[in-house]
């Protein structure tokens, strides 16, 4: 590579050798080439600056004022070098640059954070854009190329997507702590028949709805619905006695007071995650973060 002023990254690897070392014999042997060509780079790095950068006698090397100005930006030039070398060969087996993550509130309270706190230990120099986004919006944000990876829970989705489990969550009883079934621990979910559900519409969150009215009606009846909640709205209407949830157990980090988990007696009760990317798509840094998600989810049993 040669600069505007006319000298090549090579030049400076020499000289800084040779003045470093004090010697062009064993600055030639630490280069692994021979001190004839350490002599023409360093008079042909002098020719392209016009300055004298070195004394030589016949015993000693000894820097010039200006070659002990130019050493200080030479090794400042030949570190952004190395480093700009290190980073771009990171890039190119996707442990730098950045990726774009949606996730759903499902995942906010446990899964994204210990993925991204895994990544941020693995992978220092590669940075996940993540941001929460409604489960319906997710293909489109994909096939847009608007994102890179989605986690979401699970549903059908276009051939253009590809995808895998990664985590299956035990759903849980989220009841106002004053409910008459709050004394218990453990409640069959057909006992709730009567109940009204607090649930996301299916127009935000396509997977989760399905999974929630799918468990109910593996256990025996239609679960009454109540779509009109939307966010945190629906924790102030249970915490107020009015309908009971099913929830995936990590979302127990962010419940406010007056609501109290009931776990599922019986056969379990799963929500399914999935990490979705586009078909095709090579990017090293989206393979990278899918061996970090497969670790994660072995290493915390999520499978």
């Amino acid at each position: 590579m040669t600069s505007d002023a006319g000298f090549e990254l090579r030049q400076l690897r020499t000289f800084a050798a040779v003045a470093e070392r004090r010697s062009f014999s064993r600055a030639a042997e630490d280069l692994h080439i021979v001190q004839q060509a350490v002599s023409q780079q360093i008079k042909a790095l002098e020719r392209s600056l016009g300055v004298t950068l070195l004394r030589r006698n016949s015993r000693t090397v000894e820097l010039t004022p200006e070659g002990a100005v130019f050493l200080k930006d030479c090794r400042r030039v030949l570190s952004a070098a190395d480093g700009a070398a290190r980073r771009v060969k990171a890039a190119a087996r996707g442990e730098a640059g950045s990726l774009r993550l949606a996730y759903t509130l499902t995942a906010v309270w446990e899964t994204i954070p210990v993925l991204l706190a895994h990544l941020g230990a693995r992978h220092p120099q590669l940075k996940l854009e993540a941001r929460e986004v409604f489960g319906a919006d997710v293909h489109d944000l994909l096939l847009a190329e608007r994102v890179d990876l989605a986690i979401t829970p699970m549903m059908s989705h276009p051939r253009a997507i590809k995808h895998r489990t990664i985590r299956r969550e035990p759903l849980r009883i989220a009841v106002s702590a004053d409910h008459a079934i709050a004394r218990s621990d453990v409640v069959d979910l057909a006992a709730l028949r009567d109940e009204q559900f607090e649930i996301w519409p299916r127009q935000m969150a396509p997977g989760f709805y399905d999974t929630i009215v799918g468990a109910c009606r593996a256990a025996g009846f239609d679960p009454k619905l109540d779509e009109r909640a939307g966010g945190n709205t629906v924790w102030g209407y249970i915490a107020r006695g009015r309908g009971v949830a099913l929830i995936n157990g990590s979302l127990a980090e962010q419940l406010p007071r007056g609501i109290k988990l009931l776990d599922v007696a019986g056969p379990q009760h799963t929500l399914t995650m999935h990490a979705l990317w586009r078909r095709g798509e090579e990017l090293p840094a989206l393979e990278r973060v899918l061996e970090a998600v497969d670790q994660v989810a072995s290493e915390r049993g999520w499978l």
